[in-house]
């Protein structure tokens, strides 16, 4: 509970658990040293406070203050000390729901929900106090989304077996183009933010680390699984170009182009679609953008200029009038965009809004039997809300398969 002098928390309990809640209240506040001790003292207190009375108007307002205090989602893993924020929402939950504030319950319940959709015990909740509000419509969206979210973890998906490569020489260039695009042949180093910034072949294989060097982040699985969708819509003759929405520094494009380079194919265009400036901040139209439990917007070194992009393709020597650079927002730049098919769409915007933009801009255009591809489906949870939601929307059945354990592709159903 961080640096914190004086009494225990058992001291505090034992004090609580005799009555004295007021007396708990002044004896460890008072021994508070951190920011980060107070929101799990708050959270403690404020069950204590709960259970010796849950509804005396003076522990009310406490328990608002004190959860207000520790109102602050940062990244909420769902246990441990990343969990307090969503604690004390569930907490807020619970006591207005006993006080029969229905408003207010719903509030909290629905911030908690919003945090982490793929929880129980948010969902559940939630959905008792709408259809105690008589919202029996929004109370079946709720079960439907959670529903969703539940069953098709990527977990649950069937996976992609990744293919050998024969030894002539287009294949042997593809292979070393895989491997130079996400620094394999060097092994350069992480950025601190991914943890350890060693380089680790096994997290590059599936792309869990942030590259200081290397033109993609991907890793070596969905590079090979981005190659094979190319190669694939070639040889079934899928007609459409090819289009990725959130590219870096520009590896998975090099890629594309260095496969279309390969096999000959000069009809087709490569559309690199960035803001070039790294993430938005959550975008006001959807709540849960707006309850992102990510920073994205914050990291600099998720941003790579337009400059420095079409550079990368340059050093490749595969930048010609067929690679579209589309710069700007996608809820800018895409439901205009002069394309006429796609035979691949690739999403790795990580947000609500830049996956359901691209979707509902390009999603018509996809030809049949094309590739959709979404990077973050398994590592963010936004990114998953808007392809279900999409799916759910579209009345899309066709089998999402798993990549690796982040993401999934579907071919678009005539």
């Amino acid at each position: 509970m961080g640096n914190v002098t004086g009494p225990s928390a058992s001291d505090w309990e034992a004090v609580a658990s005799q009555g004295d809640v007021d007396g708990a209240r002044r004896m460890f506040v008072a021994s508070l040293q951190d920011l980060a001790g107070a929101r799990a003292m708050f959270i403690h207190l404020a069950e204590a406070l709960l259970r010796n009375d849950p509804i005396a108007a003076a522990h009310v307002r406490e328990v608002e203050i004190l959860l207000g205090f520790a109102d602050s989602p940062g990244a909420i893993a769902g246990n441990g000390a990343e969990a307090e924020p969503l604690r004390a929402k569930m907490i807020l939950g619970h006591m207005y729901r006993g006080l029969g504030r229905l408003t207010e319950a719903c509030a909290a319940f629905r911030c908690a929900y919003d945090w982490r959709p793929d929880l129980d015990e948010p969902a559940g909740m939630l959905i008792q106090v709408l259809q105690d509000s008589g919202n029996a419509a929004g109370a079946a969206e709720v079960l439907r989304e959670h529903s969703a979210i539940k069953l098709q973890p990527i977990t649950s998906l069937p996976r992609w077996t990744r293919p050998e490569t024969s030894p002539d020489a287009v294949s042997l260039y593809l292979d070393l183009l895989e491997k130079v695009v996400c620094n394999w042949i060097y092994g350069d180093a992480s950025h601190p933010s991914y943890g350890d910034t060693k380089f680790d072949p096994a997290r590059r294989e599936i792309g869990r680390d942030l590259p200081v060097q290397a033109h993609s982040m991907i890793g070596l699985r969905r590079l090979r699984h981005l190659r094979c969708a190319v190669e694939a819509v070639i040889d079934e003759d899928i007609s459409g170009d090819f289009l990725e929405a959130g590219v870096w520094r520009g590896g998975a494009c090099i890629l594309m182009k260095g496969v279309l380079a390969a096999r000959g194919v000069n009809d087709r265009r490569v559309y690199v679609a960035d803001s070039f400036q790294g993430l938005p901040p959550p975008d006001e139209r959807f709540q849960k953008d707006l309850a992102t439990l990510h920073d994205f917007f914050k990291r600099p070194e998720l941003a790579a200029s337009l400059e420095s992009v079409r550079a990368n393709f340059e050093k490749y020597g595969l930048l010609d009038d067929r690679v579209v650079f589309v710069e700007g927002l996608f809820k800018d730049t895409l439901p205009g965009l002069d394309v006429d098919r796609l035979a691949v769409l690739r999403l790795d915007g990580d947000l609500y809004a830049s996956t359901i933009d691209t979707l509902e801009a390009l999603y018509d255009k996809v030809s049949p039997g094309g590739f959709v591809i979404c990077d973050d489906y398994g590592a963010v949870l936004d990114a998953r809300r808007a392809v279900l939601d999409f799916r759910a929307s579209r009345k899309i059945e066709a089998p999402m398969t798993a990549i690796d354990s982040d993401g999934v592709f579907w071919r678009k159903e005539p």
